[in-house]
């Protein structure tokens, strides 16, 4: 398949001759990135939280503290990281964002006061929770237009994949070897899986190799958001000073902000929590087992319902269940509720996370979403980094978690209410409409 019809007499570079659409290979790499990602993902830290507290001394507010201004940082350098997605394409930035993920996870292992804990921290988030994260949803949303939402939901299938094996990983590492030793094979392991992939396999666009996105050989319509336009109309794509302008990112990112500090703060204490009800420490982790399966049902709903109902809709109904996934946790007192939280919990989260991947290009088209997805990202990786206090704060205050968590429900209503105030994406002069 080729760009263009000028482009139909010049053959196609030998990587885009594939019997099937190239964008699938990226894909599959792009969910290897989003597995990759783990090791930075608070998930992966929450088996390891009660180590740092027995073996470095601190407090788990001082850990929690410290875990938030290293995410802070992360967030500052995810800016850095978009734009520099943009400039030096998703190649070189998978495999240097690699290779610092684990050289952050070296670090961690020796780890033995409260700045070089916080230095680590700052080094896998930025580069787990940020680099692997926004760099595999762009370059997917990069590469398909019409299927954008079904690719994203099996992109994110690598992340979910993480979500319940990562801990499990982490924990069975600390049991054999201690928990130093189990960041130095961490380190390996995210090295030997994707370096070498994204070398050999990932490109930056359709068109820089004469393809179009989803493996259309001509313009055709394209579904995006809901709305059916043809491609030249619905791929409009704003600049990052337009989309800064747009009250519509401002609303979007706010909308995102109890996903990722609800999410984040009661992952980061999972373990601990429900071993503070009795369980232990292998039957707490357990969740993570079911809270990813229902993980990847829910982005696989999300990503039906987007090619049907506008995204902002979405984002707003899975405020509701944030709420409903508190109220669980509230109330576990015996193992299976412990799972049944997981799972709306998994449900939810895998819902939210493929609403607000798909959300960015529907908006403000593909040219600049680096630049772009940089700063929306800054805005949620802040939310994440605060998500933990709250109940780190409530359980040395209150010796329960449970002011924390009732703090926490009252963010999603209003995340909901902005999700709705973002109006229609829209692609022609009607876009100016909805600047500030």
């Amino acid at each position: 398949m080729r760009a263009t019809t000028d482009n139909q007499t010049k053959p196609l570079p030998r990587v885009a001759r594939t019997p099937f659409y190239y964008g699938w290979v990226v894909l599959v790499v792009a969910a290897l990135a989003s597995f990759t990602s783990a090791p930075g993902q608070t998930y992966t830290f929450s088996v390891f939280q009660n180590s740092l507290i027995d073996d470095i001394g601190l407090s788990s507010t001082a850990i929690s503290t410290l875990y938030l201004f290293g995410s802070l940082t992360a967030a500052l350098v995810i800016i850095v990281v978009g734009r520099s997605l943009d400039i030096l394409g998703p190649r070189i930035m998978l495999v240097v964002s690699t290779l610092l993920l684990g050289l952050g996870a070296m670090w961690l292992s020796w780890a033995d006061s409260a700045w070089t804990l916080f230095v680590g921290f700052a080094i896998m988030r930025s580069m787990g929770q940020g680099a692997l994260s926004l760099i595999p949803a762009t370059v997917v949303s990069v590469w398909f237009v019409r299927k954008r939402a079904m690719a994203l939901a099996l992109m994110a299938l690598g992340g979910a994949v993480a979500s319940g094996f990562y801990p499990i990983y982490g924990a069975t590492l600390i049991e054999e070897f201690g928990w130093r030793t189990a960041w130095v094979m961490i380190a390996f392991t995210a090295w030997g899986l994707l370096i070498l992939p994204s070398v050999l396999f990932v490109r930056t666009s359709p068109e820089s190799i004469g393809l179009l996105p989803d493996g259309d050989s001509t313009e055709r319509d394209q579904v995006d958001d809901g709305a059916v336009t043809k491609t030249g109309e619905s791929e409009r794509s704003w600049t990052l000073n337009e989309a800064m302008h747009s009250r519509a990112l401002w609303f979007l990112i706010f909308a995102g902000t109890a996903q990722s500090l609800v999410g984040t703060g009661v992952t980061f204490h999972q373990v601990s929590y429900l071993t503070s009800k009795g369980f232990t420490s292998s039957g707490a982790a357990g969740v993570f087992v079911v809270f990813a399966p229902t993980m990847i049902v829910g982005q696989f709903v999300s990503g039906y319902l987007a090619g049907r109902i506008q995204i902002r809709y979405l984002i707003a109904t899975g405020q509701g269940f944030i709420v409903v996934s508190m109220l669980l946790l509230l109330g576990v007192s015996e193992l299976w509720h412990a799972y049944l939280y997981g799972a709306v919990l998994g449900l939810n989260m895998g819902f939210l996370m493929n609403s607000t991947q798909a959300v960015w290009p529907a908006y403000f088209g593909r040219n600049h979403l680096g630049s772009i997805r940089g700063v929306t990202n800054f805005g949620m990786m802040a939310a994440a980094a605060l998500g933990p206090l709250p109940l780190a704060l409530a359980l040395d205050l209150t010796g329960t978690y449970t002011a924390g968590l009732l703090l926490y429900m009252m963010l999603p209503p209003l995340c909901g209410v902005a999700a709705l105030m973002a109006g229609n994406p829209t692609s022609s002069s009607r876009a100016r409409a909805l600047a500030a």
